[in-house]
């Protein structure tokens, strides 16, 4: 059975040159910034080189956000990061939480078409932070309201105390 890289799939579906990334130079070359990123032990700063100061700065988000909420989902579907688990979690808050209420949107909307990975690293027990994280972006759907309170019950001790 052939194994695919969900991430390089993701890479290609974007038009990276055509993105005017937060660094001011073009997107081209976030995905590969991702990819080595995830290669080595995680960074001290999440996003560090690849999405801090390139898909958002601060909390302004930059023409690059709604393709690397794509990569970070990609990634996460995968499973095979769990050592960046909680930090691609994080940079996903990030994107769905921007200022650019626009951009945000069409982040979590990405999210959304992946919901059951976030309710996944909820339900798993691996890391509170990645569940907690994952909660309150899942939060954020208005149509999940019914799914996460179940969520909410079952898998209490999962989330950080001010979520249960």
């Amino acid at each position: 059975m052939q194994e695919f890289d969900m991430v390089a799939i993701e890479i290609g579906l974007h038009e990276w040159s055509g993105l005017t990334c937060g660094c001011g130079q073009n997107a081209n070359h976030i995905p590969m910034d991702f990819q080595r990123a995830l290669q080595h032990p995680p960074a001290g700063r999440t996003g560090a080189g690849w999405a801090e100061g390139h898909a958002y700065v601060q909390s302004n988000l930059m023409q690059p956000a709604v393709a690397t909420a794509s990569l970070v989902m990609a990634a996460l579907a995968g499973g095979r990061h769990g050592a960046h688990r909680r930090q691609l979690f994080i940079v996903l808050a990030t994107l769905v939480n921007g200022e650019q209420d626009d951009v945000a949107d069409s982040c979590l909307e990405v999210v959304k078409r992946g919901s059951w990975i976030l309710y996944e690293e909820i339900a798993s027990g691996r890391d509170i932070d990645s569940a907690s994280y994952a909660f309150e972006i899942l939060a954020l759907m208005d149509d999940e309201v019914l799914r996460l309170d179940a969520f909410r019950r079952i898998a209490a001790d999962n989330l950080s105390s001010d979520l249960r």
